[in-house]
């Protein structure tokens, strides 16, 4: 945290420390590294279904599906508010492009540029951007945070995502409503939507538009619904991605294939579109997939030695019931992201807490939606962490001054403990069947 240094690297670091630590207690070394080669293999579905997700990103950037999504979004923009529909559009974009760092470094920055042209306050202009960007970014299955969380907490990603939507659709909903009635009060002045509108025109040549962009996430929820396994869905996704590329956007086998791998680049006059749409790829996710094995490996190792036992025992002991065991994890993950880091705050609690939930045989997947409030909502509210530091940079506001203006954060907990203390989720659920 203080020297700036790759969170990655440290991981893999911290074994230095951790082995003889942990020969110091009458372990071995073969011992430890078989504890941390039985422990590592915890991971390897989540680390393949990131890799995955990854070649989707790339094929549906050269489709033009996250192209067209983001199109319909900004359209949304209404000369008479600003609020609202900027929480709209960043919303989809993050949604939709899985990255807060990405939508706010974009459509944030276009927004940004919309609302200071009209003199707008810029701490209540990026609200709604940041706000949105943090929701989008948590639910979105093609988010680094929703994949990390659910590897960690050894769930299944797109279980983990679903489990999450009684705590965010309430969330945004609300968040919205706050926006619409200060837009109705003129709390804030309306904005000109023309350098949206120059946006949208740039999207709209730099793709052949259509609802063929469509068809690659049509049929993705769609084997999803029907409950096909995340892995094979997502590749007939990426597949798709690739066909709808060659036959509509004009490009070749061999260039969709090469962005299902490094990642697609778009040639475009605008910057802006270009940077958007310019990501994705296998290669991409590597340095994800690699925090979460060098992680796993670290408490391996720690678990072979019964290091987390120390933890896990008086954890288990504070823990009576659902709702305590979500107070704990929100409160582990936003200590944790004392390290300045988002990522090791959710594989850091991840870890600690699940063998607790394991013990206890409670719900992992009210860890993994307590996770996304602690360690990634809350990151926002501790300046130096990469998160804040980096998108509000983006949008040129000091992350100090932002911390009144997260309209939804506050939200996320209250909606939080409500549906967890009531059970309200369990009994929709229940009234569903």
């Amino acid at each position: 945290a203080l020297l700036g240094a790759k969170i990655h690297v440290m991981f893999l670091l911290s074994w230095l420390i951790a082995i003889p630590l942990c020969m110091a207690r009458g372990y071995s070394y073969q011992e430890l590294q078989s504890g941390m080669i039985s422990f590592i293999p915890k991971c390897v579905v989540p680390v393949l279904l990131i890799l995955t997700i990854g070649s989707l990103i790339g094929s549906w950037c050269a489709s033009g599906t996250i192209a067209y999504i983001t199109y319909l979004g900004l359209q949304i923009i209404s000369p008479k508010y600003f609020l609202a529909p900027a929480f709209v559009v960043t919303l989809i974009c993050a949604c939709f492009t899985g990255t807060s760092f990405g939508t706010c470094g974009t459509i944030g920055v276009a927004l940004m540029g919309v609302a200071l042209g009209m003199g707008i306050d810029p701490l209540w202009a990026a609200s709604p951007i940041l706000c949105a960007a943090v929701i989008g970014d948590g639910v979105s299955p093609l988010s680094d945070t929703s994949n990390v969380i659910a590897g960690a907490v050894g769930t299944d990603m797109f279980e983990s995502v679903k489990f999450q939507l009684p705590m965010t659709i309430p969330v945004a909903v609300i968040t919205f409503i706050i926006y619409v009635i200060m837009g109705a009060m003129g709390t804030i002045q309306s904005a000109d939507t023309s350098s949206i509108n120059a946006l949208v025109q740039a999207i709209g040549d730099s793709y052949n538009l259509g609802i063929h962009c469509l068809l690659p996430i049509i049929l993705v929820f769609g084997l999803l619904i029907l409950k096909m396994p995340a892995i094979p869905a997502i590749l007939i996704g990426s597949l798709s991605g690739l066909v709808v590329a060659c036959l509509f956007q004009g490009e070749s086998f061999t260039q969709v294939i090469n962005a299902m791998w490094s990642g697609y680049v778009l040639e475009a006059d605008n910057q802006v579109v270009a940077e958007l749409f310019s990501r994705g790829g296998v290669s991409s996710m590597t340095a994800t997939c690699v925090l979460i094995i060098f992680s796993f490996g670290l408490f391996g190792i720690l678990n072979t030695a019964k290091v987390l036992d120390v933890l896990v025992g008086p954890l288990s002991k504070m823990i009576k019931s659902r709702f305590s065991g979500v107070v704990c994890v929100v409160i582990l993950g936003f200590l944790a992201n004392l390290s300045s880091s988002a990522s090791f705050s959710e594989v850091f609690t991840g870890n600690i807490m699940g063998p607790v939930y394991e013990k206890l045989g409670l719900d992992k997947r009210d860890f993994g939606r307590a996770a996304v409030v602690g360690c990634l909502v809350f990151s926002m509210y501790i300046p130096f962490v990469v998160m804040p530091a980096t998108v509000t940079s983006f949008l040129g506001v000091d992350p100090v001054a932002m911390i009144p203006y997260y309209i939804s954060m506050p939200i996320y907990l209250v909606v939080l403990l409500v549906i967890t203390y009531f059970n309200l989720d369990k009994k929709l659920l229940n009234k569903k069947k």
